[in-house]
């Protein structure tokens, strides 16, 4: 079970490394499941609205955000490549107001940048799929999270390197409205899944002993930004 295996990996490994961090742990949801319950069919996509001036989340079906992502038909390890939705979301935003940017020291919280100066976080419960979405009011900072160690894209590429994150690239090619995201650990550049809209931002967190982990990008689609969360191997 992939999501068993990220949740006891990941955990084990951010936890250690939160201990030494103390600001990071103190905005950092738990992944994968840590606080929520085994009966996630009876939970709902999106908790109810608290904070009436934050940005307000619609559940895109999980099936219907599948259908922008396709795996690279060309990747060494093709037995292993996995890759599915576990939450997808619609950010409505008060009027006037533009995303203008997301990040992450994992892949949960997301803190969304506001073109008014203000931000929010993200979160939600996660076991097996994410439920109970909610956005709320949290102090903006200066602190990125880019990952250097990407592989450059090949001679003869015009993509466009919007993110990185735990060794992750987003690449958007600005002529088809696609993204590429490279897999991680790799000295190449090595397109692990295709998404069919532009990302304008990346956040991950991997298992550091199996080639598991979370992906969380923010894009647009059809006019508007989106959050998706996927389950990925690699």
């Amino acid at each position: 079970m992939l999501q068993d295996k990220v949740r006891v990996s990941c955990w084990m490994a951010i936890a250690a490394g939160l201990s030494a961090s103390p600001a990071i742990a103190q905005e950092f949801t738990p992944p994968v499941g840590y606080s929520a319950g085994p009966n996630v069919a009876a939970r709902p996509c999106v908790a109810p609205v608290v904070d009436a001036s934050a940005p307000r989340l619609t559940c895109i079906p999980i099936a219907e955000a599948a259908k922008l992502f396709k795996t690279d038909p060309g990747y060494p390890n093709a037995d292993k490549q996995r890759l599915s939705v576990v939450g997808a979301y619609y950010v409505d935003l008060p009027t006037g107001e533009r995303l203008t940017g997301a990040k992450s020291p994992g892949y949960l919280s997301v803190q969304l940048q506001l073109s008014g100066g203000r931000c929010f976080s993200l979160s939600a419960e996660y076991y097996g799929k994410l439920s109970d979405a909610r956005v709320m009011p949290t102090a903006c900072d200066g602190r990125r999270y880019d990952d250097d160690r990407v592989a450059p894209q090949p001679a003869g590429k015009s993509l466009r390197l919007v993110g990185s994150a735990w060794g992750y690239g987003a690449w958007v090619d600005d002529k088809a409205s696609t993204t590429i995201v490279t897999a991680p650990r790799s000295q190449t550049f090595k397109p692990l899944f295709t998404a069919r809209m532009p990302v304008t931002a990346i956040m991950a967190m991997n298992s550091p002993d199996a080639s598991l982990g979370n992906v969380t990008l923010v894009g647009q689609l059809h006019g508007k930004p989106v959050v998706i969360v996927l389950e990925v191997s690699f």
